[in-house]
Order: C-alpha cells, then sequence, then structure tokens
C-alpha cells in the first residue's frame, strides 16, 4: 500500500484506519459494503462505522446505492478521492453495471481476506513491470489484458521462489465459457511465469468441478514437459490408457486412438515407460498416480478454488441520478442472463 495515499487521506479528516480502507477500496474494487469496512477494521458493529460513513457521505467521497434488502452499497465515487492516492484515470469511479458491481464487491472481500499474507499488485502499469522483471513477453502481455475483466493478482514470496497468485472471479455465472476465455487470454502469460497459481472464487460451489476440469483441459502446464513425458502428462496417461485397451484388452479403438497409439510408441520407449506399462497392466499404477508422479517435485502452475460464502445484497434500486452502467436492465445482482461479452471492463 501506498503509505503517501493514506496519509493524503488522512488530510481530509479520516483516521488512519479509515483512510487506509478507502485506499483498499480505490486500488480494488471502487465499491465496498459497511460488514467489509467492520472486517477491516475489527469491528462487529457500531458507531465506528456510522461515524465513518457519516464523514466520507458529506464529504460527497462516497454515494450509497439502496438496495432492495433496506441495506446499502456505497461507491467511492469522487474523483478527488482517487487523485489522492494516485490513481488519477482510476475507472472504479464510473458507474458500474449491477453485475460488475458484485464483482467489484467480491474483490474485495478477496483482498481483505488475504492482506495479511500476500503482497498485491495494484495498478496495471504495476503489473506490467513485474511481467517485465520476469522476461514475460510483450505479446503474452496483451493477450492477457485482452481479457479485460477485473483479475486481482497477488505475489507470495519465499525464499525458494515467488509465487504469482492470479484471481478468477464467478459471481455465479450459468457457464464456464468466461473461465474457458481466461485460460485462453493467460496461456502465454502462464507459460512464461516461474511459478503461478490460479485461484478461481465464487459465491457458490457448483462450478468448482468443471473449473478444475477445464484448468486440466486447458491450460499449458510447462511443468509436465520433462524428459519422460515431453508432450505432457495428459498426453502419456491417454497413451497409457489406449494402449492398455488395445493391447491388453483386445478391444477396438477409434482412428484417433490409433493415431495417438502410433504417436506414443515412437515417443515412450524409455525404461521409465515399460515400467509404467507393466505397473499398469498389473494395476499398480493408473491415471491420477502417473499424474502425481510426474507433477510432484515441479509444479508450476496450480489451481485452487476459494468460496466467498458471505452475504450479498439481491438487488439494487439507484438513487436519483444515479444510473446503471453499461446495462439499464440488469437491476439483481444475481442475474446472470447478460452475455460476458457485455461486462468488459478496464482494470484500475
Amino acid at each position: 500500500m501506498s503509505y503517501d495515499g493514506i496519509d493524503n487521506l488522512t488530510g481530509c479528516g479520516y483516521s488512519e484506519r479509515e483512510a487506509a480502507f478507502l485506499y483498499i477500496v480505490a486500488v480494488h474494487s471502487g465499491y465496498f459494503l459497511r460488514r467489509q469496512f467492520n472486517q477491516f477494521v475489527s469491528r462487529e458493529r457500531g458507531a465506528i462505522a456510522t461515524y465513518f460513513l457519516r464523514r466520507a457521505t458529506e464529504l460527497n467521497h462516497i454515494t450509497a446505492l439502496p438496495c432492495a434488502e433496506g441495506r446499502r452499497i456505497y461507491h467511492l465515487s469522487d474523483r478527488q478521492v482517487y487523485r489522492l492516492v494516485g490513481l488519477d484515470s482510476s475507472q472504479g469511479r464510473r458507474i458500474k453495471s449491477s453485475g460488475e458491481i458484485l464483482r467489484r464487491l467480491m474483490t474485495l472481500d478477496y483482498v481483505l481476506r488475504h492482506l495479511d499474507r500476500e503482497r498485491f499488485v495494484e495498478t496495471q502499469e504495476a503489473k506490467r513491470q513485474l511481467f517485465a522483471q520476469l522476461r514475460v513477453r510483450p505479446e503474452a502481455i496483451q493477450d492477457a489484458e485482452s481479457f479485460r475483466h477485473l483479475v486481482p493478482l497477488s505475489l507470495v514470496e519465499s525464499p525458494e521462489s515467488l509465487a504469482v497468485h492470479l484471481v478468477f472471479l464467478d459471481e455465479g455465472q450459468r457457464s464456464s465459457s468466461l473461465f474457458v476465455r481466461f485460460l485462453s487470454t493467460h496461456a502465454q502469460l502462464l507459460r512464461s511465469l516461474p511459478v503461478a497459481e490460479i485461484i478461481y472464487v465464487s459465491t457458490v460451489t457448483t462450478q468448482f468441478m468443471q473449473a478444475q476440469r477445464l484448468f486440466e483441459r486447458h491450460t499449458p502446464l510447462r511443468n509436465t514437459m520433462t524428459p519422460a513425458c515431453p508432450r505432457g502428462v495428459e498426453h502419456l496417461v491417454a497413451w497409457l490408457e489406449v494402449r492398455y485397451r488395445f493391447h491388453e484388452k483386445g478391444g477396438s479403438i477409434s482412428p484417433s486412438d490409433h493415431r495417438l497409439l502410433l504417436e506414443g510408441d515412437g515417443v515412450y520407449n524409455a525404461p521409465v515407460h515399460k515400467g509404467l506399462i507393466a505397473s499398469w497392466k498389473n494395476g499398480a499404477m493408473n491415471a491420477d498416480k502417473v499424474r502425481e508422479l510426474f507433477r510432484r517435485e515441479q509444479h508450476r502452475v496450480s489451481f485452487v478454488t476459494e468460496l466467498l460464502d458471505t452475504d450479498y445484497p439481491r438487488s439494487i434500486n439507484p438513487a436519483p441520478g444515479y444510473n446503471a452502467g453499461y446495462d439499464d436492465s440488469q437491476n439483481s445482482l444475481f442475474d446472470k442472463d447478460i452475455e460476458p461479452e457485455k461486462q468488459e471492463i478496464q482494470n484500475g
């Protein structure tokens, strides 16, 4: 966090803790809930939040969005605040669609949950500088930026390595097409990073298993390219399965399986492969064990899921003069009929 930005905000009359919270909101979301402020200042409820919200409202720094349940979402909408923290061109102060507001509230929850153990990269320019230091090619950075949805990025440092965490936010989508596009646009970037982890964050667990399968299918895991499996673990597993079905079981195979069999026969002929064939035949080895065998030592790109089991307002009733952004007809935060491409934003 920028202490200069926090100091600038304290000059407006905020306490240091209040200023730090506003700084985090300005950098990561632009929107927040009262409970998120209480979480940050380690209070369940009380006068502290009331005084903070009153002060921010009187300074015209925030706009309250009434919700159907009698709750409010607060938008950090004043240009001066973003200027004070060095984010003059931030898109956070601009009005967003209801679905995008939910995505940004989820981002803030994720950041608050991980703030004490990860270092978040706060701006698009800072991300570019980091990738340049890690010798990521410019075209890989451009491909990742073409995704155009908010992707929180943080660093976890240890004496042995620097791990880059990229967060995909699923606010309850009905299809996996957006996640597939995320994997596609970030493929070159993931290949270039020394150690990376994709965190699939959602308010429900519905898509977790499907997301895991899509990750395995679409992500080019460089760590699986070893001398023993030069075409990747999944290629080796598929060859072992087809070979066993054809040679040991005498079953029929498709033309594509036949091509895979011939291709694998030309690649997998080392002593380690003969041992795998024998172990597969007697039942000591299976697909999961092969994957574990070749990924145990050098797992450069990993996938985890995280559930945000928190309560969000279900709908917004905009105040007079505050119009919904991008897609005016979408008032429910959980209305996912809108096409993902129509919710594009710019990071800021």
